[in-house]
């Protein structure tokens, strides 16, 4: 006898395709986020942490550029001198004698002309100007780095200032800096008191200087470093070693 045999459909049947045979699968979604408590203080730790930083590194930044800025002059203003020297011959030789600050024996063009001449076709000077000091008359010259550097007629003290916001408003521990251009001891001065000032060369203020670190913070003419007249900050950071120090009264 015959029999017929039907094979068995390999192909699912398209009937069970959701209704007898569902497969599901369920993704579980964990999300972590802050909450508005924990934002807020974090937020406020760190601005806690800013206001103690930034003050700090914004102080560092400009103790740095003062002592950039007074490095730099000092040694544009040496410059000029030695390549006055190399031309003219010792500079004791040249200088000239304008009596002291407060009864100076110069004009301002005759203190200016002979600056011009001899140091300050040297510098890189953008403009100059006549003034008034504390002391009388004088001139300022404006260097191409931004300083600024006045003098009254006698042409022995000198005040550096690092900017021309500086000369507006003057501080006189943190960017208007006191020296002195002394080659010789002229008619007035105290040899005693001008023992650290008499110098062939451009020096931070040092009149009446005892020689010693205290001595520029304190001294009985108020030019302490920090004190009213602040003349000696220059010659401080000098002594050590063009650094502001943690004592410095910046």
């Amino acid at each position: 006898m015959k029999t017929n045999t039907k094979e068995a459909s390999t192909k699912p049947n398209q009937r069970n395709n959701g209704t007898h045979l569902t497969h599901s699968t369920h993704f579980l979604t964990c999300t972590n986020a802050f909450t508005l408590a924990e934002t807020l203080i974090t937020l406020a730790i760190i601005g806690v942490v800013a206001a103690i930083t930034i003050p700090s590194l914004v102080q560092k930044y400009q103790k740095r550029v003062t002592v950039t800025k007074l490095q730099r002059t000092y040694a544009v203003m040496n410059q000029a001198i030695n390549m006055a020297v190399a031309e003219n011959g010792d500079v004791t030789s040249w200088a000239i004698d304008c009596g002291i600050s407060g009864t100076a024996t110069c004009t301002t063009d005759e203190a200016l002309d002979w600056f011009m001449k001899y140091i300050g076709k040297n510098l890189k000077i953008v403009k100059t100007e006549k003034t008034q000091t504390d002391v009388g008359d004088g001139f300022m010259l404006y260097l191409n780095d931004g300083t600024i550097l006045v003098t009254n007629n006698a042409l022995i003290d000198w005040f550096l200032y690092l900017d021309a916001k500086a000369y507006k408003n003057p501080i006189p521990t943190r960017n208007r800096f006191a020296f002195r251009l002394n080659p010789i001891l002229t008619n007035g001065q105290d040899a005693d008191k001008n023992k650290y000032s008499v110098k062939s060369s451009f020096e931070p203020y040092a009149w009446n200087w005892d020689g010693t670190r205290d001595g520029l913070f304190h001294s009985t003419n108020e030019y302490g470093c920090g004190e009213s007249e602040s003349q000696y900050c220059a010659k401080l950071i000098q002594q050590d070693g063009w650094q502001i120090k943690e004592d410095y009264p910046w």
